[in-house]
């Protein structure tokens, strides 16, 4: 079975844009002010989104877990017309310091779909 993979980097701007959509999306009430934090978790794949406003103290951050990271970054993806396909299986990494998803998509045996006739 033939197997592709991609990988498929995200910058912190592009993360911090995905997560204020998906708050929003999910009804999450998102501080007033700008955002001005993102911490990613290594190991757990979590995010901290902090905001700030001027003249004011800063706002507890928003958590999100390792699957609302996902969720908005597919979502993202999709805004973006970033290919990710649905029957692929994805797998998100920090990868170089940088948030990834690696995308796996099989494909059916070559000898399923051709003849091969030797001579």
């Amino acid at each position: 079975m033939t197997s592709e993979y991609r990988v498929v980097f995200f910058d912190d701007r592009e993360i911090v844009m995905a997560l204020i959509e998906h708050a929003r999306t999910q009804g999450t009430k998102l501080p007033a002010g700008k955002a001005s934090k993102l911490e990613i978790d290594r190991a757990t794949l979590t995010a901290k989104l902090g905001f700030a406003r001027r003249g004011s103290p800063n706002e507890a951050p928003i958590e999100f877990n390792s699957a609302a990271l996902a969720q908005a970054l597919i979502r993202f993806c999709k805004k973006a017309g970033i290919p990710l396909p649905v029957k692929a299986n994805k797998e998100l990494r920090v990868m170089d310091d940088r948030v990834a998803f690696i995308v796996e998509l099989q494909r059916p045996a070559v000898d399923s779909l051709v003849p091969i006739e030797y001579e």
